[in-house]
C-alpha cells in the first residue's frame, strides 16, 4: 500500500487511476523479469541501464530529472513525491533523498519515476552526442535503486519500438535513406528480442545497457526519419533456416568483405578457434564487382587492404581504408605495453614459440619482446580478416589471435610511446591516437634500413568486428535501389523476416548455440 503525504496539490496531480495505470505496467515487468516465458505483447517492456557521461559506468553519483511536460511522480514503496521538476535524486546511507526547490523527502530503494501521460524524462545530470551536447530524454519510466557501494543505478523502462526510436539513430546516421534505416530497426528489434528472453539467465536486474556493449541508445535525438523506419517495420525480426531469432550483429564498416563470426570470435580453447560456422554470419562481398581475393597470397591481401579505388557499396565510408605509421620503436613500445595484458587476458591465443618449433602458452618475458625483427599476418579469415599475427623478436616469436587482441595490441595511440601524435590516416582526413587498431582487416609494409626495421606501415580496411551487417555497406545498397529486405538478405543468408507480435511464445525463438 502507498502511504500518501497529506498534499491536496499531490492528490490532484496524480489520482488513483492514473497510478493503478501505471503501476500495471511494473507488474508486467515481473513477469518479464522473472518468467520470461510466454511474452508476445506489442507493449512488453525492455530494461536499459543507463550509464554515466561518456557511458563510462553503471554507478552514478546523482540524477536530476525533469519533464518536458506535466508533473513528475516518484513513486516507493511507502511514500511518494510530485513535483513540477527538476528532481534531484542523490543516494544517502539511510536511502534515496529526492528534492526541488520546494520541498525534499527521504525515501526507500528503488524510486520509481513516471512523468504526466505521453511526456518524457530528461536526465539533466549526464551529457550525450558530439561533445556530450545534450541531455537525453527518455520515453517509459526510471527505476532508480541504491547500490551497495552509496550509488544509483538507474534503468530506463520502455516498449521494444519506443526504444528503437533512441538506438536507429544513435546507430545509423539519419541521412542515410530510409531502406537503409529500415534493416537498422530490424537488425537492432531482432537483437533486443533475443535479449528479452535471454534475460532470466544473465542474472542482471536489466536487459542491456545504452552503450556500444549492446547497442548505443539515446545519443542522438529522436529524429523524424528514423521513427519512420521504426514504425514501417514495427514487429519485423528475422529468424535463421531453423526458425531461430539470428543474433544480429552489425558493425559501421568492412573491407569490402564481411568477417564470419566463427573466424572472429569462436570458442575459447585453442583448439576450438575458429569456432563452428553460423550459417548466417559468414563472410559475404559488399562489393560492386564480382572481385575474389585469394586470402592465402599476402600479396593480394596487401593489394586489396592498400586499394582505395575499388568498388563498394561502403567506398563513401571514411573508415573504407585506412593506414597508419609506426617507427619500430613507438611499435615496440606499444607491443610491450599491450603482450604481457593480453596474455593475462587470454593465455590461449597469446602464444610462445618454443625450442622445437611449436607455439606454446608461456609468460611473456618481463623485458618484453627486444628488439622488433618482423611481424606479419600468419593466418587470415574466410573475409581476409586476420586470425593470428605474428611477432618475431629478438626475445622470440610470439603469436597473437583473435581480433580483439589483435586490435588491442596494436592500438595506434602516443599513450605508451611519450612521443608524437599517431595518426591514422583515412579515406580523405585523418584521426590522431585511436585506442584500437580500426579493424583486424590488416597488411603490414616493412621499411629497413641496414636490414633493420626503421618503420611499420599497417594498411587497413574498415572499423569494427566486421560481423553481420555493415551500416555502410546498407546505406549503399539503400542507395543503389535496394530494400529492406533486400539489404538483410545480403548480410544474413537465408533468413526469414516475421512479425514477432504474432509469436505467442517468444521463448520458443532462441537457441543458445554461440560459443563466444
Amino acid at each position: 500500500m502507498i502511504k500518501w503525504q497529506s498534499s491536496f496539490r499531490q492528490l490532484i496531480k496524480v489520482g488513483v487511476w492514473d497510478l493503478v495505470y501505471r503501476l500495471k505496467y511494473w507488474l508486467v515487468l515481473v513477469l518479464l523479469i522473472f518468467t520470461c516465458g510466454a511474452v508476445s505483447a506489442r507493449n512488453a517492456e525492455f530494461r536499459v541501464a543507463i550509464k554515466t557521461d561518456g557511458f563510462t559506468e553503471l554507478d552514478h553519483d546523482q540524477a536530476v530529472v525533469s519533464s518536458d511536460g506535466g508533473p513528475i511522480i516518484l513513486i516507493g514503496f511507502e511514500h511518494n513525491f510530485v513535483s513540477s521538476g527538476p528532481v534531484t535524486i542523490v543516494p544517502t546511507a539511510e536511502g534515496i533523498l529526492v528534492a526541488d526547490d520546494h520541498e525534499q523527502l527521504l525515501m526507500g530503494s528503488p524510486v520509481w519515476v513516471y512523468p504526466e501521460h505521453n511526456c518524457r524524462l530528461t536526465l539533466e545530470s549526464i551529457k550525450r552526442g558530439d561533445a556530450w551536447g545534450f541531455s537525453p530524454s527518455y520515453r517509459g519510466f526510471l527505476e532508480i535503486t541504491l547500490t551497495e557501494s552509496h550509488k544509483l543505478q538507474i534503468i530506463n523502462t520502455v516498449t521494444v519500438e519506443d526504444y528503437l526510436y533512441g538506438v536507429v539513430p544513435s546507430e545509423m546516421p539519419v541521412s542515410s535513406p530510409l531502406e537503409a534505416l529500415k534493416a537498422q530497426a530490424v537488425a537492432s528489434r531482432t537483437y533486443v528480442v533475443r535479449a528479452i528472453i535471454e534475460a532470466r539467465s544473465a542474472g542482471r536486474s536489466y536487459h542491456v545497457d545504452d552503450s556500444v556493449f549492446a547497442q548505443v541508445y539515446n545519443n542522438r535525438q529522436e529524429d523524424s526519419r528514423a521513427k519512420e523506419a521504426v514504425d514501417q517495420t514495427s514487429g519485423i525480426v528475422m529468424l535463421d533456416s531453423s526458425g531461430l531469432l539470428v543474433r544480429s550483429y552489425f558493425h559501421s564498416t568492412s573491407s569490402g568483405f564481411t568477417a564470419a563470426a566463427h573466424e572472429v570470435w569462436g570458442g575459447s580453447t585453442r583448439s576450438s578457434f575458429p569456432g563452428t560456422p553460423i550459417s548466417y554470419l559468414l563472410s559475404r562481398s559488399v562489393l560492386t564487382s564480382d572481385l575474389v581475393v585469394d586470402w592465402s597470397d599476402e600479396e593480394q591481401a596487401f593489394a586489396f587492404l592498400r586499394d582505395k579505388t575499388i568498388d563498394s557499396y561502403e567506398k563513401q565510408s571514411p573508415w573504407f581504408r585506412w593506414q597508419v605509421k609506426f617507427t619500430r620503436k613507438q611499435l615496440e613500445q606499444i607491443i610491450n605495453a599491450n603482450l604481457a595484458d593480453r596474455y593475462r587476458a587470454q593465455p590461449e591465443f597469446v602464444l610462445t614459440q618454443n625450442s622445437s618449433g611449436e607455439f606454446v602458452s608461456a609468460p611473456i618475458p618481463e623485458d618484453g619482446i627486444g628488439e622488433l625483427l618482423d611481424i606479419k599476418v600468419s593466418a587470415r579469415g574466410s573475409g581476409g580478416n586476420a586470425l593470428s599475427v605474428d611477432i618475431v623478436s629478438t626475445n622470440g616469436t610470439f603469436r597473437v589471435s583473435k581480433e580483439l587482441n589483435i586490435r588491442s595490441l596494436l592500438c595506434p595511440t602516443n599513450r605508451y610511446t611519450g612521443s608524437e601524435d599517431i595518426v591514422i590516416h583515412r579515406m580523405h582526413d585523418q584521426i590522431l591516437n585511436y585506442s584500437l587498431l580500426p579493424s583486424a582487416n590488416i597488411a603490414f609494409e616493412i621499411n629497413r634500413n641496414n636490414n633493420e626495421i626503421a618503420e611499420v606501415i599497417v594498411y587497413g580496411g574498415g572499423i569494427g568486428h566486421g560481423v553481420g551487417m555493415s551500416q555502410w555497406g546498407a546505406r549503399g545498397m539503400a542507395e543503389a535501389g535496394y530494400s529492406y529486405e533486400d539489404i538483410l538478405q545480403a548480410f544474413y543468408q537465408d533468413i526469414t523476416l516475421i512479425d514477432i507480435y504474432t509469436v505467442s511464445d517468444w521463448h520458443s525463438l532462441v537457441f543458445e548455440v554461440e560459443n563466444r
